[in-house]
């Protein structure tokens, strides 16, 4: 015995409740969805429209289009992973955020859209 008090058992939720939530979820995975498609289609749309010689030298535009197009897939692929992992715990009533993978992504974002920089300032 440790002297702390005991966590109470998770209680069931009631059948509504657990439908919203799932629902929810759901929703999560929609929007975790709607993004990564979202870069893809910007990494497709740059790589067709950019030019390629923009800096010269440096296959900038390939390797933008590329990182773009891959943290898509990444972002629908982690999505559908926190869905199944979040649908498991909304079952068993003990549902744990996880805060770092989400961190993790809003770097990746805001390192392609610093990349995105000399791009805005090279076109115009």
């Amino acid at each position: 015995m440790s002297g702390w008090p005991e966590a109470p058992a998770p209680r069931p939720a009631d059948p509504d409740t657990r439908a919203r939530t799932h629902l929810a979820n759901e929703r999560t995975f929609l929007a975790w969805l709607r993004t990564g498609l979202s870069l893809i289609a910007v990494g497709l749309a740059a790589a067709r429209f950019l030019p390629l010689d923009l800096v010269p030298g440096i296959p900038y535009v390939a390797l933008f289009s590329t990182l773009l197009a891959i943290c898509g897939s990444l972002m629908v692929f982690y999505g559908a992973i926190r869905h199944r992992r979040a649908s498991r715990e909304i079952d068993h009533g003990a549902y744990h955020p996880s805060l770092g993978p989400l961190f993790a992504i809003a770097i990746v974002v805001g390192v392609l859209g610093i990349l995105a920089v000399p791009l805005i300032f090279r076109l115009r």
